[in-house]
C-alpha cells in the first residue's frame, strides 16, 4: 500500500527594516503560492547544502539584489497552500528579522514589487495568512480585519 503524504517545504523569510520602515516583497500576479499580496523576502532553504542564515541571505540578494546584517530568529509560522504549479503544500516559515546594510533594490525573478511600509501601513495590505498571524502576535496589526481572499487555497475553499 501506498501513501501520498503532502509536500514539505522549509522556507527562510525576514522582516527587513530601513529606515524605520519595512520592505516586503509581491509576487507577479496570478502566481503562488499566495499570489496578489505582499510578502516577507526570502524562499525555499536547501538544508543539505546551506545554514538557515546562508539561506536567507541568498534569497534575500536573489529577491531584492541587497545584502543584510543583524539577523535575529522570530519565530516560525506553518501553512498548507498550493504551489506555483497548483500541487497543494505544506509550508514551514523560519522567520528572521533582519536590518538592510547595502546594495541598490532590485526586483528578482519572482518579484515583481518591492516596497517599504510603515507598521501602521500593513494592516491595510494584503499579505499571507502566515504573515498576518505573526503581525497580529507581535502586535503589530491589531484591529479586526475583513476576511480577504488571499490564497488560491482560500479562493478554491470558499
Amino acid at each position: 500500500m501506498c501513501i501520498s503524504y503532502m509536500d514539505v517545504r522549509v522556507v527562510v523569510c525576514a522582516i527587513i527594516k530601513k529606515g524605520g520602515k519595512y520592505l516586503f516583497g509581491q509576487k507577479p500576479q496570478n502566481v503562488g503560492p499566495y499570489p496578489n499580496s505582499w510578502h516577507f523576502l526570502g524562499g525555499g532553504a536547501d538544508l543539505s547544502q546551506e545554514n538557515v542564515h546562508e539561506a536567507l541571505r541568498r534569497e534575500v540578494k536573489e529577491e531584492a539584489g541587497i545584502e543584510i546584517t543583524n539577523i535575529k530568529r522570530i519565530g516560525f509560522q506553518e501553512d498548507e497552500e498550493p504551489d506555483k504549479n497548483g500541487k497543494l503544500t505544506h509550508y514551514l516559515f523560519l522567520i528572521f528579522e533582519a536590518d538592510y546594510k547595502s546594495g541598490k533594490l532590485k526586483n528578482g525573478d519572482d518579484i515583481a514589487k518591492l516596497k517599504l511600509f510603515t507598521k501602521s501601513e500593513l494592516k491595510k495590505i494584503i499579505m499571507p495568512r502566515p504573515s498576518d498571524k505573526l503581525f497580529r502576535q507581535l502586535g503589530w496589526i491589531k484591529e479586526k480585519q475583513p476576511v480577504r481572499k488571499t490564497t488560491l487555497r482560500d479562493s478554491i475553499l470558499r
